[in-house]
């Protein structure tokens, strides 16, 4: 599996510091444009705030998030610098650099990073899963293994540490604690889970129908019944574009945090063609508001549900 560092930790700081509402104003439009993908707009509103308030830590960080998602790695690792001179104990200032120095393949420098940000917050599963990856880059497969395990602890779940953790045990020869460790991963995969679902109640139904013909001599009233019963199914929209480019971006990073994706395409009223990235089947608006908020937990996505197979 290809090493694909996450950027959740890029997450956009939120205002927390009450200044003028000029200042305001520039900061929840940065956020607004970000979240739209609008990257440059997003560093125009920035460096206005900066130039308004240039000992704001978080302008600098934001800037700086922007920056990487622009792939200008330098010019963010400046701005990260700066906010660290302004606020050394910002929140997520040190996972930035550390994933902007993996960007530019300085693994070492990311590892020190990744170091204060354990320190700091002992919690944050994927500073550890970062850090994993940066030292397997070095070849120091034995602590990447360890920081894998710790990131598992965390959050055992994370589809993509399991699939790393097998990745280095088979690089190392420990082929029998890979094929387990690849067997735990499968049974991750949503596909996997679905089927058993739907397989076991398959199961159920059949379990159920003879019973029911027993007693009652009209069968297809029971059936209709219990086909009946089942609520609208739903999905999660993880983003709507009229550029290709950018469905095919976010439906990457779906697959690559293990969940399925598709774009649907549809042309609106103005002859405008959309292209909306979905994912998931959910029995109900609750399964799909979990997976819709642990999407934005992880991912930084911002998502909505909709009733499956309506645009």
């Amino acid at each position: 599996m290809k090493k694909v560092i996450l950027l959740i930790l890029l997450s956009i700081s939120f205002y927390a510091i009450t200044f003028a509402e000029t200042e305001k104003k520039l900061f929840d439009n940065g956020v607004l444009a970000f979240k739209q993908g609008k990257y440059q707009q997003a560093v125009d509103e920035f460096s206005k705030l900066i130039a308004l308030a240039p000992d704001n830590a978080d302008a600098y960080k934001n800037r700086g998030v922007s920056r990487m998602k622009q792939e200008k790695f330098d010019l963010a690792i400046e701005d990260f610098e700066k906010a660290k001179e302004l606020f050394p104990e910002l929140n997520g200032l040190h996972s930035n650099l550390g994933v902007a120095w993996f960007y530019k393949k300085e693994y070492q420098k990311a590892i020190e990073n990744y170091d204060i940000e354990i320190q700091m917050a002992p919690e944050n599963h994927v500073a550890y899963f970062n850090r994993a990856l940066c030292l397997a880059e070095l070849d120091r497969n034995k602590e990447a293994l360890h920081d894998l395990s710790q990131t598992l602890t965390l959050k055992p779940d994370f589809y993509l540490a399991i699939c790393y953790k097998a990745d280095l045990l088979a690089k190392i020869g420990e082929n029998t604690k890979a094929v387990e460790t690849y067997e735990a991963a499968i049974r991750q995969t949503y596909a996997t889970k679905k089927l058993a679902q739907l397989k076991q109640k398959i199961n159920k139904i059949k379990n159920l129908e003879p019973q029911k013909n027993k007693k009652n001599p009209k069968p297809q009233k029971k059936t209709a019944r219990i086909k009946n019963s089942s609520n609208k199914r739903y999905a999660i929209q993880a983003g709507a574009y009229l550029n290709p480019d950018n469905a095919r971006k976010t439906k990457t990073e779906l697959l690559q945090y293990g969940l399925d994706a598709r774009i649907l395409v549809l042309q609106d009223t103005k002859e405008r063609i959309w292209y909306m990235v979905r994912s998931g089947n959910f029995p109900n608006k609750t399964a799909a508001r979990k997976s819709r908020l642990s999407l934005e937990e992880e991912l930084g996505i911002k998502s909505v549900i909709r009733p499956l197979g309506s645009w």
